[in-house]
C-alpha cells in the first residue's frame, strides 16, 4: 500500500493528504468533548472514521477533477499557441508560462532558445486529448488512502481501551504525535530544520483543530 501511495502521490501530496485526515480527526474529537456529549467509544470511532472515510472518497474525486481540469488547461494553452498570428507572440506566451522558475537560471537568450523548442515540440505533438487517464484514478485512490492510513492510529484507542475518556486523551496524544512526525518528514523533505518545522506544524495543527471547532465543523 506505502509504496502504491508513493508511486501515484508525489511527497507534498502526501503530506498535505496526511495533514488533512488528522486534522479532521482532531477536529471531531475535540467537538465532541466541547459539545457536552456523553463520550461513547463506538460513536466516537464511527463519526472519526466514517468522518474521515467521506473526506477520503471527496478528495479522491477532487484529484481526478483537478488533474482533468490542469489536462484541459493546458491542451487550451497548446491550442492558443498553435493558432498564434505570429511566432513571436506564441514564444512570449510560452515565456508566460515558463520564465517565472527560468528567471534566476537562465540568461535571456538561453530562454528563448527554450522558448523555440517547447514550441517546435508542441507543433509536432499539438495539444493533448482532455480526458480522465488512468494515472489520475490512481492518483485519487492514492490521496483516499493517505487519509485513511493517517486516520487508523487515531481511531485504534477506541477499540482496544474500554474507558471512553482515556481513549479520547491517547487518540489524542497520538494524532499530536503524527503531526510532529509529520512535521519532521517535511523538514527532510525540503531540507529545513525539521524540529523547528515539526514544533510550527503541530501547533498550526492545533489551532486549525480550534478553528474548526469555534466554527462548527
Amino acid at each position: 500500500m506505502l509504496s502504491f501511495i508513493r508511486r501515484h502521490l508525489d511527497p507534498a501530496g502526501r503530506l498535505g493528504e496526511a495533514l488533512f485526515g488528522l486534522i479532521m480527526a482532531l477536529g471531531f474529537g475535540a467537538a465532541v468533548r466541547l459539545g457536552g456529549e456523553e463520550a461513547n467509544n463506538r460513536a466516537l470511532f464511527i463519526g472519526i472514521f466514517g468522518c474521515n472515510l467521506a473526506w477520503a472518497i471527496v478528495d479522491g474525486v477532487t484529484h481526478v477533477l483537478g488533474a482533468l481540469f490542469e489536462r484541459g488547461r493546458k491542451a487550451r494553452l497548446v491550442r492558443d499557441l498553435l493558432s498564434a498570428a505570429t511566432e513571436e507572440a506564441a514564444l512570449q506566451q510560452i515565456g508566460k508560462e515558463l520564465d517565472g522558475p527560468l528567471m534566476d537560471l537562465t540568461s535571456p537568450q538561453e530562454r528563448l532558445q527554450l522558448h523555440r523548442w517547447v514550441l517546435e515540440i508542441l507543433r509536432q505533438g499539438g495539444p493533448e486529448e482532455v480526458r480522465v487517464q488512468r494515472e489520475d484514478l490512481l492518483g485519487g485512490a492514492a490521496a483516499s488512502l493517505v487519509v485513511l492510513v493517517a486516520t487508523l492510529p487515531i481511531v485504534v484507542p477506541y477499540l482496544l481501551v474500554p474507558d471512553p475518556n482515556l481513549a479520547i486523551r491517547l487518540s489524542n496524544l497520538i494524532a499530536l504525535t503524527l503531526l510532529f512526525l509529520l512535521g519532521m518528514r517535511w523538514g527532510q523533505i525540503v531540507g529545513g530544520r525539521s524540529l523547528r518545522i515539526a514544533t510550527g506544524l503541530t501547533l498550526i495543527g492545533v489551532v486549525l483543530v480550534v478553528i474548526t471547532v469555534v466554527l462548527g465543523g
